[in-house]
């Protein structure tokens, strides 16, 4: 068998405590690759990250073997309008000329990228590919530890590229998916991938989610996995089959396929209107000790007691900052004064000012820089409102006002009282913007696959974001672009200069 050598970096990089205490692992100096328990080192490279809480567990890869990009919120809030430049921030407001400055306008026309997002993802799936290649034919009797690790890559290998997708990928033109690689390269500085289809992409992305499932029913998942969890994979499926429902690669049972799959995570769930309870969901400054039926992971910022620093999840506390801090008043109406997400999201100063604070860090003098946030993948609330939109999209709109409502008993005390659109879907697409507000790239995806059309004025000139704008999908790195012969940018930004 082919041994893989691998020298340690040792780093001080940490992240967060999420689930229960993990392996006591202790590689050395060099990585000898063959048996089950070698895979498990690996994939503790990246889990360590989410499971000890002093981070005593060393990555076996280095700083390039991590977590995939969670904290998305700053790459996207300003283009749905979540946040607002601060006039007062010199970084994007000349004062002086009364207008936006070059970057400024660049934010505000929805011209901005993160160039990471696409590196940071695939790069992390390089690992990921090794330990799923390589962790079926390694030596060992643990079948239990192989089907763990094994079933805790796929889920990560699935979530990452349904992201890179929904990100990269022009939502109505199938020919443009993403590149898709199953096994490590031999010599990954010279491969060249193309774009699959999105039809292809998601295909695979199902089968890795499908393989998952067949794991779990042959191993359960024990105390030490974190995304290899039903109730973690199912959401994710719910979602999956939610986005895509709309898109070039939609099938006819997406949204049926959307209703199974909630049904099944939502299972044994439910939705408990106390104050508290939601308070403590998001408070950032909290100890990682919270457990609710409402989440299943819940991923805490390191700046405020937990081992973890997500930089640009947050902003919008500060009134030098480079973001608002005040929410619109026409945005903070909206929320209903029985709603618990209107105490929890929002703070009165002593002046008077209502700022935004959904993540508790507004006494935090570096959040303003994007330190903090909580980031809960495909949790309760989501899979809910995702049912609820695909029994009304299937015209069973009676039991999509029930799931609505059972939503609504752990938000509202006047559940009725609570409805203000004119027709069920708005109702349900107005709860998903009131829950998820600066919520990671929720509202961006939404837009997306609902063809929102959007204006902005910006230094007097008239922007418009039609339905489907190829500004919705995030332009192909450059780096990628020069490297990679076979890569072929998205229609729109292939006309632009980056």
């Amino acid at each position: 068998m082919k041994k893989i050598y691998i020298l340690i970096a040792l780093t001080n990089l940490s992240f967060i405590q999420s689930c229960d205490k993990f392996l006591d692992l202790k590689p050395q100096d060099i990585q000898v690759v063959s048996k089950v328990e070698d895979y498990r080192d690996l994939l503790a490279s990246y889990m360590r990250l989410l499971k000890t809480t002093d981070g005593s567990q060393k990555p076996v890869l280095g700083s390039t073997f991590l977590y995939p990009k969670f904290h998305v919120a700053a790459e996207f809030a300003y283009k749905t309008g979540e946040l607002t430049i601060n006039k007062n921030s010199t970084s994007y407001y000349d004062a002086n000329l009364g207008e936006y400055n070059n970057s400024g306008v660049k934010i505000m026309t929805w011209m901005e990228s993160d160039y990471d997002l696409w590196d940071r993802f695939y790069s992390f799936l390089g690992p990921i590919n090794m330990i799923i290649d390589g962790i079926t034919a390694a030596e060992g009797n643990d079948e239990n530890l192989r089907n763990y690790v094994k079933g805790e890559a796929l889920v990560w290998r699935a979530y990452s590229y349904f992201k890179l997708i929904q990100y990269y990928s022009p939502y109505k033109e199938d020919d443009y998916g993403i590149p898709v690689f199953l096994k490590p390269y031999d010599d990954p500085g010279n491969a060249m991938p193309q774009r699959e289809k999105q039809s292809d992409v998601y295909r695979q992305i199902l089968t890795d989610c499908q393989e998952v499932i067949d794991l779990i029913a042959e191993t359960p998942s024990n105390q030490w996995n974190c995304a290899y969890e039903p109730r973690f994979i199912y959401g994710m499926l719910a979602s999956i089959y939610c986005y895509k429902a709309m898109s070039a690669a939609a099938e006819e049972n997406d949204w049926q396929q959307a209703i199974t799959y909630a049904d099944k995570a939502i299972a044994g769930r439910s939705f408990v209107r106390d104050q508290s309870v939601y308070d403590a969901m998001f408070d950032t400054p909290a100890q990682q000790t919270f457990r609710n039926d409402e989440f299943y992971l819940r991923l805490v910022d390191g700046r405020n007691g937990q081992i973890a620093n997500f930089i640009d999840t947050y902003f919008q506390t500060s009134e030098w900052g480079p973001a608002e801090a005040n929410p619109s008043q026409e945005f903070y109406a909206q929320y209903k004064e029985d709603d618990v997400r209107k105490k929890t999201f929002f703070r009165t100063k002593t002046d008077g000012k209502i700022i935004f604070d959904k993540y508790n860090i507004s006494n935090d003098p570096m959040a303003f820089l994007g330190a903090g946030g909580i980031i809960m993948p495909f949790r309760l609330a989501e899979t809910c409102l995702i049912k609820a939109e695909a029994l009304y999209r299937l015209g069973k709109t009676t039991e999509a006002k029930e799931v609505l409502d059972d939503f609504k008993q752990g938000r509202y005390l006047d559940v009725e009282g609570s409805y203000t659109e004119s027709d069920l879907l708005n109702e349900i697409l107005k709860e998903r913007k009131l829950e998820f507000y600066h919520e990671q790239d929720m509202w961006w995806l939404d837009m997306k696959r609902l063809q929102t059309r959007m204006e902005r004025i910006v230094n007097g000139t008239m922007y418009i974001l039609e339905p489907d704008d190829f500004r919705y999908s995030l332009p192909i790195p450059q780096s990628e672009m020069s490297a990679n012969k076979n890569m072929v940018q998205n229609p729109g930004w292939n006309e632009i200069s980056l």
